[in-house]
């Protein structure tokens, strides 16, 4: 168990460094062009290590069917996260993404029969009410607007993502070493992913030759692109370790525990970003802070 709860905080840390970095490549590439290349980087880094340390590739056919699944479910998941990080705020997406954390308590409980304690089950309703009001901008006491869209993408995210985390669970545990199965589902993310930006780079140039011109966004090349590579890179890291994390641990508790490291998004949107939430916004990241502790501690 303590070796699962050290890889879920290595995984923790890299993700909370890299929600920031993603914001910064999804808005200086697009979300499309930064998905495809990050997630791409990291599976060769996850098969470099798989190479490294020689994973027996030993797999079923239903095990295969379901990473499939999987994988084309983190694919949408990281879609909507860059989306959501796109559109930001970050220090308001983020906290919603840790909604991931008590969906994968309720995901566990039903694909894994793994059994919560009732104040995590309790913890639950207080991240959604917190993940609702730091969504939310009240103005004039009564009325209220989103933030922007970013939230919304955010959930998205949450909802696919967390069925991934929880159901990678099946096959570490019916014997399949952790490193295949996470570099399996990788393998299908980046397949969803790369085909949704052919899509839409066929449905973008179809726009051009109409006479309509698109978002203008950087090319990648060695000098600008290395910051993708970067981010890519933390990610085979952050995956590697969340799936050593799956070996020694229950899902949800690993999930909690990797989630926990977003606070240092938010400190960072606010630092770094410049952004400043009303006080009903801190009350929400407060709330889902509790809602996760719980989650943790019960």
């Amino acid at each position: 168990m303590l070796t699962g709860i050290i890889f879920g905080f290595v995984t923790a840390v890299t993700l909370g460094i890299n929600r920031l970095l993603t914001a910064v490549v999804a808005r200086r590439f697009g979300v499309l062009r930064s998905a495809a290349v990050t997630l791409t980087v990291a599976l060769l880094v996850m098969v470099a290590w798989a190479i490294l340390i020689d994973v027996p590739i030993e797999m079923t056919t239903d095990h295969l069917i379901l990473l499939t699944f999987l994988g084309t479910c983190v694919g949408a998941s990281f879609l909507g996260s860059y989306m959501a990080l796109r559109l930001g705020p970050i220090s308001v997406v983020t906290p919603v993404g840790s909604l991931g954390t008590a969906m994968t308590v309720v995901y566990s409980f039903w694909l894994l029969g793994e059994r919560p304690g009732a104040v995590q089950w309790a913890g639950i309703p207080i991240a959604v009410l917190g993940a609702v009001l730091v969504s939310l901008v009240f103005e004039h006491g009564t009325r209220f607007r989103l933030v922007t869209w970013g939230p919304v993408f955010a959930l998205i995210g949450v909802f696919v993502g967390s069925l991934s985390n929880a159901g990678l669970k099946i096959p570490i545990r019916d014997g399949v070493d952790s490193s295949l199965t996470v570099i399996t589902q990788r393998v299908f993310t980046v397949a969803f992913v790369l085909l949704v930006l052919v899509v839409f780079s066929r449905l973008g140039l179809r726009r051009r030759r109409g006479g309509d011109d698109p978002q203008s966004q950087m090319r990648i090349t060695w000098r600008t692109g290395w910051l993708l590579g970067l981010v890519g890179l933390i990610d085979g890291v952050s995956f590697i370790s969340f799936g050593y994390g799956l070996a020694h641990a229950p899902a949800w508790l690993i999930a909690i525990i990797s989630q926990s490291g977003k606070v240092l998004s938010v400190i960072g949107g606010v630092i770094f970003f410049k952004e400043r939430l009303h006080r009903l916004q801190w009350a929400g990241v407060g709330l889902i802070r509790v809602g996760v502790v719980m989650s943790l501690v019960g």
